[in-house]
């Protein structure tokens, strides 16, 4: 509702200043500058105030306001005059045809105070007008009492809400529902109020008949005569119980994992607060534990979000049938988990929990039709003696996991100073890695691979290099793992397919011979729907045929799910894109499934052959592969072949494919090219004969 004042003098310069002024508290103004046009304004205007002046020509302010109060007497009728005037309308202020006196000139603070106070009793007049009306419908508790607080009306609601009826409390003080719950200062706060604004609203403890407490949000009014005294208090009251609960849930929720619901970050880091004060002053000990769930990311992807959720759901519930009443398990983001060890009499405690932790991980967990082994990475700090500060703990707690994770996963470490360069370290190469990808600063390059029989050049692996002329190049064996663990590998195995596609084209191009490049594939690559359609694709850009291609898989990734992978790879095959099964030899799968997979080529892991004449173990696996690989009609071919005692052993065994640095190390773009250029079978002569002294690298 627009709080309307209707201004009336015959004075313009005086209905402009006013309508100046009250503009600041946002009231509709409306101006009249004489009796017969106010009266014409109010009639088509929703009025709630006016303000008149008394002298005026044709009719007087007083008898302007006798008629307002006739025809509108919810009106508030306001005189604004000189004091000479405060005589002639004395008697219609004593009738009741105005509401208040007030002199020219006036003080425009008092003014507007005076003004705010007319509307408040305006709207109490039209609610106690209608007060019949709203004790029998409003769902507000409604109370009114004298000016000493004793009970005079009570509405249905009031009732329902409080459980006292209307004989119960008429004449009763309305301190009868006070909780006892606030301090004396509170109630003097709402006297203070009434007094000097005649209003309090606010959110009050009561009591009910039974004696149960609960909690009302309440808005009291004073209702004052015509000569300032309070002779009423109006109250309405709200019961804001459920309001009160949904607030008690939304800081629950504020403060717990929906998921798992245990303590969020925000919490846990309230009560390690409390913790570190208590061990101080008890000389207690405290640890942090850091837990990472290693490989849940392989899980969820494989598997779907509900089976993850469910997994992380039973891995918050054995830690928390871990730990002891007063520790605290929290979740603070997807499969991390801190817990606080409070009042520990020495470090080794700490040790004992872990390990009840880790025994109580050996037990399979069983999700709907899958069996599932989870293996936690964890890392523990130690109070006072790895941290002071909550930041300190914690950092040097997921230090200390991290370092739990580079040791294989599955075990935990207690934090020591020096691991701290290493996690530096890691962090500026994590760093390098995103540039490093976003500017394509990797390079491919390429390691041929030979028939020992023909001499025929019969492939080429590309070969990720990261060169830093800062710090020396990067092995593939740390930046690999490390794409893997920031979710970069999808990214980084695109680039690597791409790269090859392109440099195929090139070489064409130069008239090269055709010479198939084998592309390693990650599992995250494996995991994306459009696999095939992707390297298709690739191949069409560059206008190669598949026959270019060959994909490399591991073990590991295959058997993650054979019968997706099964799928996959005879899409490959179908398309004529040859598959070889790289480290062969290294897993624990099932053999069985070699036969349904139908790779072309077996690669017998360089870790074998490069002890094969020194261990008859490793021999004994060279011999099994190769006799395997013969049975099933797919080519053996060796990788880490570098010295001519490994070559002849493989030919004597019947492996006659070999790739190593026996053949040639990995080479750049170029040299590659000049390879593939210069090459002859007849070559192979050359490489039986010569005697050298190659450095062992890494291929």
């Amino acid at each position: 509702m627009n709080l309307t004042i209707l201004l009336v003098d015959d004075e313009e310069e005086i209905l402009l200043s006013l309508s100046r002024l009250l503009r600041r508290d946002k009231y509709q103004i409306i101006t009249a500058t004489s009796a017969n046009d106010a009266l014409e304004k109010i009639a088509v205007n929703d009025v709630q105030v006016v303000i008149t002046d008394q002298r005026m020509p044709g009719m007087t302010g007083v008898q302007l306001l006798i008629q307002l109060k006739e025809k509108y007497p919810h009106v508030i009728r306001i005189i604004l005059s000189g004091y000479s005037d405060f005589n002639a309308v004395s008697e219609a202020i004593n009738s009741g045809a105005v509401y208040k006196f007030l002199s020219k000139p006036w003080d425009d603070d008092v003014l507007r105070a005076q003004i705010q106070e007319a509307f408040r009793y305006q709207m109490l007049f039209r609610r106690k007008d209608h007060l019949s009306i709203a004790f029998e419908n409003t769902i507000e508790g409604l109370i009114i009492t004298d000016s000493q607080g004793n009970i005079e009306s009570i509405n249905p609601a009031f009732t329902t809400i409080t459980g006292y009826v209307t004989a119960e409390v008429i004449g009763q003080n309305a301190s009868l529902l006070r909780s006892n719950r606030h301090s004396p200062e509170f109630y003097q706060e709402i006297s203070d109020s009434l007094e000097k604004k005649g209003q309090w609203d606010g959110e009050i403890w009561s009591k009910r008949k039974n004696g149960e407490l609960f909690p009302e949000w309440r808005s009291i009014s004073a209702i004052r005569e015509a000569d300032g005294k309070t002779s009423h208090y109006v109250s309405f009251l709200v019961e804001i119980s459920n309001q009160k609960e949904k607030e008690r849930q939304i800081q629950y929720q504020a403060l717990h994992d929906p998921l798992t619901d245990l303590p969020n970050r925000k919490l846990f880091l309230d009560r390690l607060h409390v913790a570190m004060e208590q061990a101080k002053r008890s000389n207690y000990y405290m640890a942090v534990m850091f837990i990472d769930l290693d490989r849940f990311k392989q899980i969820n992807d494989s598997l779907g979000h509900d089976v993850g959720d469910d997994l992380l759901k039973q891995v918050a519930n054995r830690l928390g049938q871990s730990v002891r009443g007063e520790d605290t398990v929290s979740r603070i983001g997807g499969d991390e988990f801190m817990l606080l060890l409070s009042r520990l009499p020495d470090p080794k405690a700490a040790e004992s929990i872990v390990k009840k932790i880790k025994a109580k991980f050996q037990e399979v967990i069983h999700i709907g039709a899958h069996e599932l082994h989870a293996t936690l990475s964890i890392g523990v700090s130690i109070f006072p003696k790895d941290g002071t500060t909550p930041d300190m703990l914690i950092k040097n707690a997921d230090t200390a996991m991290y370092q739990a994770k580079s040791d294989g996963r599955n075990d935990f470490c207690f934090y020591s100073s020096d691991m701290n360069q290493d996690v530096t370290e890691k962090l500026l190469l994590k760093n390098a890695l995103y540039k490093a990808m976003k500017n394509e600063a990797f390079l491919l390059h390429y390691q041929p691979q030979v028939d020992l029989v023909t001499g025929q050049l019969i492939g080429l692996e590309a070969l990720a290099r990261w060169p830093r002329p800062e710090v020396g190049n990067v092995p593939p064996s740390r930046f690999i793992p490390l794409a893997e663990e920031e979710g970069l590998i999808l990214e980084f195995g695109r680039w690597v397919l791409k790269t090859a596609c392109q440099q195929i084209r090139e070489w064409q191009e130069m008239g090269l011979p055709m010479v198939r490049v084998a592309v390693n594939l990650s599992a995250r690559q494996f995991e994306e729907d459009d696999l095939v359609d992707y390297i298709i694709n690739t191949l069409k850009e560059n206008n190669l045929s598949p026959g270019v291609l060959e994909v490399e898989v591991t073990e590991s990734l295959i058997m993650r799910n054979p019968s997706k992978s099964a799928k996959i790879l005879a899409k490959l095959r179908g398309k004529g894109i040859a598959i070889a099964l790289d480290d062969f030899g290294t897993g624990y799968s099932s053999l069985s499934y070699l036969r349904e997979f139908s790779f072309d080529t077996l690669k017998l892991d360089r870790s074998f052959v490069i002890h094969m004449t020194e261990n008859p173990e490793d021999a004994a696996i060279v011999d099994t592969v190769i006799q395997m690989g013969k049975a099933l009609k797919q080519n053996v071919l060796a990788e880490g072949a570098e010295e001519e005692n490994q070559v002849k052993a493989l030919q004597a065994k019947g492996c006659g494919l070999v790739q190593g640095y026996w053949v040639s190390p990995p080479l750049n773009a170029n040299d590659t090219a000049a390879f593939i250029k210069f090459w002859e079978p007849s070559k192979i002569v050359d490489l039986w004969s010569r005697v050298d002294s190659r450095v062992e690298g890494d291929n």
